[in-house]
Protein backbone atom coordinates (compact mmCIF):
# COMPACT_ATOMS: atom_id res chain seq x y z
CA UNK A 1 0.00 0.00 0.00
CA UNK A 2 1.65 3.15 -1.12
CA UNK A 3 1.46 5.71 1.53
CA UNK A 4 0.36 9.80 1.56
CA UNK A 5 3.01 12.37 1.20
CA UNK A 6 0.47 14.64 2.61
CA UNK A 7 -2.96 13.42 4.22
CA UNK A 8 -6.18 16.06 3.73
CA UNK A 9 -5.81 17.40 7.17
CA UNK A 10 -2.13 18.79 6.99
CA UNK A 11 -2.45 19.88 3.20
CA UNK A 12 -5.35 21.79 4.88
CA UNK A 13 -3.60 23.76 7.59
CA UNK A 14 -0.89 24.12 4.73
CA UNK A 15 -3.12 25.88 2.36
CA UNK A 16 -4.53 28.03 5.46
CA UNK A 17 -1.09 29.15 6.26
CA UNK A 18 -0.11 29.74 2.62
CA UNK A 19 -3.50 31.88 2.87
CA UNK A 20 -2.67 33.83 5.72
CA UNK A 21 0.55 34.84 4.42
CA UNK A 22 -0.56 35.57 0.67
CA UNK A 23 -3.18 38.31 2.84
CA UNK A 24 -0.26 39.47 4.93
CA UNK A 25 1.35 40.00 1.15
CA UNK A 26 -1.07 41.61 -0.72
CA UNK A 27 -2.55 43.60 2.79
CA UNK A 28 1.32 45.29 2.89
CA UNK A 29 1.20 45.81 -0.92
CA UNK A 30 -2.18 47.29 -1.60
CA UNK A 31 -1.68 49.57 1.47
CA UNK A 32 1.61 51.39 -0.08
CA UNK A 33 -0.07 51.29 -3.24
CA UNK A 34 -3.12 53.17 -1.45
CA UNK A 35 -0.78 55.39 0.26
CA UNK A 36 1.34 56.18 -2.68
CA UNK A 37 4.24 54.93 -0.43
CA UNK A 38 7.64 53.44 -1.42
CA UNK A 39 7.45 49.66 -1.12
CA UNK A 40 10.48 47.57 0.88
CA UNK A 41 11.52 45.30 -1.63
CA UNK A 42 15.17 43.85 -2.89
CA UNK A 43 15.13 45.55 -6.47
CA UNK A 44 13.69 48.40 -8.02
CA UNK A 45 10.89 46.80 -9.54
CA UNK A 46 8.65 47.38 -7.03
CA UNK A 47 8.41 50.97 -7.16
CA UNK A 48 8.47 50.55 -11.11
CA UNK A 49 5.12 48.27 -10.63
CA UNK A 50 3.42 50.49 -8.23
CA UNK A 51 3.90 53.43 -9.98
CA UNK A 52 2.56 52.39 -13.45
CA UNK A 53 -0.71 52.44 -14.75
CA UNK A 54 -0.77 48.58 -16.13
CA UNK A 55 -0.55 47.89 -12.33
CA UNK A 56 -4.43 49.08 -11.84
CA UNK A 57 -7.74 47.48 -12.87
CA UNK A 58 -10.05 49.80 -13.36
CA UNK A 59 -8.62 52.04 -10.66
CA UNK A 60 -8.10 49.46 -8.36
CA UNK A 61 -4.12 48.32 -7.31
CA UNK A 62 -3.98 44.72 -8.48
CA UNK A 63 -2.89 43.31 -5.03
CA UNK A 64 -6.29 44.54 -3.70
CA UNK A 65 -7.86 42.06 -5.59
CA UNK A 66 -4.89 38.87 -4.44
CA UNK A 67 -5.78 40.20 -0.87
CA UNK A 68 -9.90 39.56 -1.62
CA UNK A 69 -8.85 36.05 -3.17
CA UNK A 70 -6.54 35.62 -0.45
CA UNK A 71 -8.99 36.26 2.12
CA UNK A 72 -11.37 34.56 0.40
CA UNK A 73 -9.12 31.28 0.60
CA UNK A 74 -8.72 32.15 4.68
CA UNK A 75 -12.23 31.92 5.42
CA UNK A 76 -12.42 28.18 3.04
CA UNK A 77 -9.43 26.60 4.61
CA UNK A 78 -10.65 27.64 8.28
CA UNK A 79 -14.47 26.53 7.39
CA UNK A 80 -13.35 23.23 6.00
CA UNK A 81 -11.80 22.47 9.31
CA UNK A 82 -15.42 22.73 11.24
CA UNK A 83 -17.40 19.76 9.64
CA UNK A 84 -16.52 16.28 7.72
CA UNK A 85 -19.55 17.52 4.75
CA UNK A 86 -17.80 20.89 4.66
CA UNK A 87 -14.35 19.48 4.29
CA UNK A 88 -15.57 17.61 1.43
CA UNK A 89 -17.83 20.57 -0.52
CA UNK A 90 -15.50 23.07 0.41
CA UNK A 91 -12.40 21.74 -1.71
CA UNK A 92 -13.71 22.04 -5.26
CA UNK A 93 -14.44 25.95 -4.53
CA UNK A 94 -10.45 25.91 -3.14
CA UNK A 95 -9.42 24.37 -5.96
CA UNK A 96 -11.50 26.86 -8.12
CA UNK A 97 -10.32 30.15 -6.84
CA UNK A 98 -6.67 28.96 -6.62
CA UNK A 99 -7.08 28.07 -10.28
CA UNK A 100 -8.28 31.45 -10.50
CA UNK A 101 -5.57 33.06 -9.15
CA UNK A 102 -3.10 31.20 -10.48
CA UNK A 103 -4.69 32.62 -13.87
CA UNK A 104 -4.56 36.26 -12.39
CA UNK A 105 -0.92 35.94 -11.13
CA UNK A 106 -0.11 34.53 -14.27
CA UNK A 107 -1.83 37.67 -16.51
CA UNK A 108 0.15 39.92 -14.10
CA UNK A 109 3.41 38.53 -14.37
CA UNK A 110 3.07 38.83 -17.82
CA UNK A 111 2.33 42.32 -17.70
CA UNK A 112 5.17 43.14 -15.32
CA UNK A 113 7.70 41.15 -18.00
CA UNK A 114 6.14 43.09 -21.08
CA UNK A 115 4.52 46.01 -20.20
CA UNK A 116 6.02 47.50 -17.22
CA UNK A 117 9.38 46.27 -18.07
CA UNK A 118 10.18 45.33 -14.16
CA UNK A 119 9.33 43.04 -11.19
CA UNK A 120 8.04 43.27 -7.97
CA UNK A 121 9.52 40.75 -5.51
CA UNK A 122 6.45 40.86 -3.20
CA UNK A 123 4.40 40.09 -6.69
CA UNK A 124 7.10 37.04 -7.72
CA UNK A 125 6.79 35.73 -4.24
CA UNK A 126 2.65 35.57 -4.39
CA UNK A 127 2.82 34.29 -7.62
CA UNK A 128 4.93 31.16 -6.52
CA UNK A 129 2.42 31.07 -2.92
CA UNK A 130 -0.62 30.70 -5.11
CA UNK A 131 1.20 28.27 -7.61
CA UNK A 132 1.87 25.97 -4.64
CA UNK A 133 -1.51 26.91 -3.11
CA UNK A 134 -2.88 25.57 -6.62
CA UNK A 135 -0.94 22.25 -7.08
CA UNK A 136 -1.44 21.00 -3.22
CA UNK A 137 -5.14 21.93 -3.31
CA UNK A 138 -5.38 20.43 -6.91
CA UNK A 139 -3.70 16.95 -5.59
CA UNK A 140 -5.46 17.15 -2.69
CA UNK A 141 -8.77 17.51 -5.04
CA UNK A 142 -7.51 14.08 -7.17
CA UNK A 143 -6.56 12.30 -4.03
CA UNK A 144 -10.16 12.24 -2.72
CA UNK A 145 -12.04 12.06 -6.57
CA UNK A 146 -9.52 8.82 -6.87
CA UNK A 147 -10.41 7.45 -3.51
CA UNK A 148 -14.09 7.76 -4.49
CA UNK A 149 -13.68 5.54 -7.48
Amino acid sequence: MKKKFLNDQTTNRILFVLALIGVAIALYVTQSFLRKSPIVCLNSGCELVRKNPASYLMGIPVPAFGLVGYAILVVLTFLRTTSKELEKKLLPWIVGVTGGGVLFVSWFTYTEAFVIGGFCTWCVVSTFNMITMFTLSLTSFMRERKSIS
